[in-house]
């Protein structure tokens, strides 16, 4: 009988699709040079770290107490898919497409999402400490109660992303893309230093 590994490998070499199965206890790495997609799939307490899945796509999917850092998403799909209590340190999703999506209590400190296009994402209760967006695009982007210390959004347009209730202690922003940019009073003291403004 084939171990989950071995199975999940061999739809990535024959570049077949997986529906509707759901994985548990994986200690392991893939490196998919095929294209695939995950359909109603989920994982759980696994450890697939330092994966290469990019241009895979993941649709209906679930990712929970998943260990996915350092894998590389770039050129990836995910459409309503969920990351519950996951570990992404590290993760690459360069030019992806993530809609529908919503993470919940992850660590994301040093991802990479630029040129990546989020819609109606949740991020909620994470740590995104140094990750980057620039030149991402956002539409209807919600990020509560997480912490975005040092994080990049050069390039990135933030009218209508509200930050009010995180941690954006020395983020880097375009002066010209704060429009609409939401804050709570204490954020603002701080950001008028990046626009070189004096409060006495």
């Amino acid at each position: 009988m084939l171990s989950q590994e071995d199975f999940i490998n061999n739809h990535i070499d024959s570049e077949d699709d997986i529906c509707d199965l759901s994985f548990t206890d994986l200690n392991t790495s893939f490196n998919g040079k095929n294209y695939i997609e995950f359909k109603h799939c989920d994982f759980s307490n696994s450890n697939i770290s330092n994966s290469f899945l990019n241009n895979f796509s993941f649709t209906n999917t679930t990712f929970s107490n998943v260990d996915l850092s350092n894998c590389a998403f770039d050129d990836a799909s995910f459409v309503n898919v969920r990351f519950t209590n996951c570990k992404l340190l590290g993760c690459t999703f360069l030019n992806s497409s993530i809609f529908s999506c919503s993470f919940y209590n992850c660590i994301l400190d040093y991802s990479n999402f630029d040129t990546a296009t989020l819609k109606s994402c949740n991020f909620k209760y994470s740590s995104m400490n140094f990750v980057n967006f620039n030149s991402a695009k956002f539409l209807k982007l919600l990020i509560t109660n997480s912490s975005l210390s040092q994080a990049s959004f050069i390039g990135t347009n933030l009218h209508g992303v509200d930050f009010s209730t995180n941690d954006i202690s020395g983020i880097v922003v375009d002066k010209n893309r704060l429009d609409g940019f939401i804050v709570n009073v204490n954020q603002a003291v701080d950001l008028s230093k990046l626009l070189g403004i004096i409060i006495k």
